[in-house]
């Protein structure tokens, strides 16, 4: 298993991850398959995207329309004293996972496409993902 450590600045950050995925792969000698992306964290979520400045925050705006930070007051700080359950829903609602392929030592996506993680929690925190990816065969080249 892979493990990156993002540092976030907290809320409605994103995080290009690709380029990091592919080259951490490359290094460990990744074999061809799906490769498991995993956010770790009930604040962030994960998605495979066509990322720029436009769709981020569409996806964004998309969120705030379902879970509203500032318009509601949540349950989950009724009973926890946080006032984050916005960012609870926007991680259930958006997930945190994606499996991606692997092929040729390079992520087998559109050249658009990119692997992004988001953090909708109030507070700046490093942010761990795990990658879990197939090895490679005997015989097989790296």
């Amino acid at each position: 298993m892979i493990e990156l450590e993002v540092p976030s600045t907290g809320l409605n950050s994103h995080y290009d991850l690709t380029d990091t995925i592919a080259e951490r792969l490359r290094e460990r000698g990744t074999g061809d398959g799906l490769v498991g992306v995993f956010a770790r964290g009930s604040t962030v979520g994960l998605t495979v995207m066509r990322y720029e400045p436009g769709t981020a925050q569409d996806l964004l705006h998309a969120l705030e329309r379902l879970a509203p930070h500032d318009e509601v007051r949540y349950l989950h700080e009724l009973t926890t004293g946080d006032a984050n359950g916005f960012s609870h829903l926007k991680s259930s609602l958006l997930g945190t996972s994606v499996l991606v392929p692997f092929r040729e030592n390079a992520l087998d996506m559109s050249p658009s496409h990119r692997v992004v993680l988001f953090d909708f929690d109030l507070k700046a925190a490093p942010r761990k993902v795990l990658i879990d990816a197939p090895h490679a065969r005997k015989g097989e080249s790296r």
